[in-house]
C-alpha cells in the first residue's frame, strides 16, 4: 500500500466508485486526502468522513484557478477519477460534453500538476476504449470504440501514454470494467434488480443476453491504493476486470438463488440503450501479476451487497 503520509488527490470524489476510494483512504489513516469537487457536488456518500479530508471546489477547465490549487497542495499520487457521467448527471451527454470532460479535463490536470512533480497519476479509462472484440480485451489491443464515450476515454488515454512518454512522466491508466456496488446508483442495474428481489417485485429488464465482466468495487479499490506495485513501469495501461463475463440471465438466476425467489424477470419490456456485444471480458493477467489480487466471484459479491442492503435499507428506498 502507498505511503500514508503521502500527499494524495482525488478528482470527483463524490462519485460511487471514488467514494469508496475516499472511505478506504480513512479507514487506513491516511492524513492528506486532498479531493476536487464542483459547487453542485452532493456528499451524501462520504458526508460522514468531510471533516478528514480537504475539500477543495474547482472546475478543471478554469486553468488558473485549478493551477493555483495544485500549487497550495502538491500532489503526490493524483487518482483522476472524475468523467462527464459524474460531472453532467444525465444520460444522453453530447459528443461536446464528453470531449470537455473526459478530454481537456485530463490534460489541464497533467499540465497543473507536472510543474510540481508527482509520484503516481492514474487516469481512469473504461473497457469502452475497446469496441467490439471477439477475445479477452487485451491493453495492446488497437483500440475501436464504438461509442462518442468510448472515442473520448480513448483519447484521454492516448494522451496520457503520449505526453508520459514525451516527457517521462509517471502517467498510468486503469481500464476499468463493469464496476458494481457499495455507494451505486439505484437506476443501475445490479442496484436494480437487488432492490426488486429484496422486495419480491418483478424487474423490467431487456436483453437476457447482454454480457458484462463484473468487478466488485473493494478489488477495484485495492487497485488504487497499491498503485506503488507499479514501481517504474511508467505508461503501463492495466484492465481492471475479472476476466469472466455473466450474461444478465445468470446474474439474475444468481440473486434468485440466494434469495430463494421464484420471480422471473420481464425481459425485454425495457429498450436497449447501446448495440449490445456478444463478447465483453477482459484479459487481466497484467492486474493479477501487478497486485497480486484474486477477484471477489460474482456469488460472493452479491451475497455481500445484499447484506449491506439489507442492513442499510432505508439508505437504498
Amino acid at each position: 500500500m502507498i505511503d500514508k503520509e503521502k500527499r494524495i488527490l482525488i478528482t470527483w470524489a463524490t462519485w460511487f466508485i471514488w467514494s469508496n476510494i475516499v472511505r478506504k483512504l480513512v479507514v487506513e489513516w491516511f492524513t492528506h486526502v486532498h479531493i476536487f469537487s464542483r459547487e453542485e457536488s452532493n456528499y451524501f456518500r462520504i458526508n460522514d468522513i468531510l471533516d478528514k479530508v480537504t475539500i477543495h471546489t474547482v472546475d478543471l477547465l478554469d486553468e488558473t484557478k485549478l493551477n493555483n490549487i495544485i500549487d497550495q497542495i502538491q500532489p503526490e499520487v493524483i487518482f483522476h477519477l472524475a468523467t462527464a457521467w459524474a460531472a453532467v448527471g444525465k444520460d444522453p451527454i453530447t459528443i461536446t460534453e464528453l470531449y470537455k470532460f473526459n478530454v481537456l479535463w485530463v490534460i489541464n490536470l497533467i499540465n497543473a500538476c507536472k510543474k510540481n512533480g508527482f509520484e503516481y497519476f492514474i487516469n481512469t479509462g473504461s473497457s469502452s476504449e475497446y469496441g467490439q472484440k471477439d477475445a479477452p480485451m487485451n491493453e495492446i489491443d488497437i483500440l475501436e470504440p464504438n461509442n462518442d464515450y468510448g472515442i473520448t476515454k480513448a483519447s484521454a488515454t492516448m494522451y496520457c501514454t503520449y505526453i508520459g512518454k514525451k516527457e517521462q512522466l509517471p502517467i498510468y491508466t486503469f481500464r476499468l470494467f463493469s464496476v458494481y456496488w457499495y455507494y451505486e446508483e439505484k437506476r443501475r442495474l445490479i442496484p436494480t434488480l437487488l432492490l426488486n428481489y429484496i422486495n419480491n417485485q418483478m424487474p423490467n429488464l431487456s436483453s437476457p443476453d447482454s454480457v458484462r465482466d463484473y468487478i466488485f468495487v473493494e478489488d477495484v479499490v485495492n487497485c488504487y491504493l497499491n498503485v506503488d506495485a507499479l514501481n517504474w513501469y511508467f505508461w503501463w495501461i492495466i484492465n481492471i476486470g475479472y476476466w469472466e463475463q455473466y450474461k444478465i440471465a445468470e446474474v439474475v438466476e444468481t440473486i434468485k438463488k440466494i434469495l430463494n425467489s421464484d420471480i422471473q424477470p420481464n425481459y425485454w419490456s425495457e429498450k436497449k440503450k447501446q448495440i449490445e456485444p456478444s463478447n465483453w471480458v477482459s484479459d487481466n493477467k497484467k492486474m493479477l501479476a501487478t497486485f497480486w489480487l484474486k477477484p471477489t466471484p460474482i456469488v460472493e459479491w452479491l451475497q455481500k451487497t445484499i447484506e449491506r442492503i439489507k442492513k442499510n435499507y432505508i439508505l437504498y428506498t
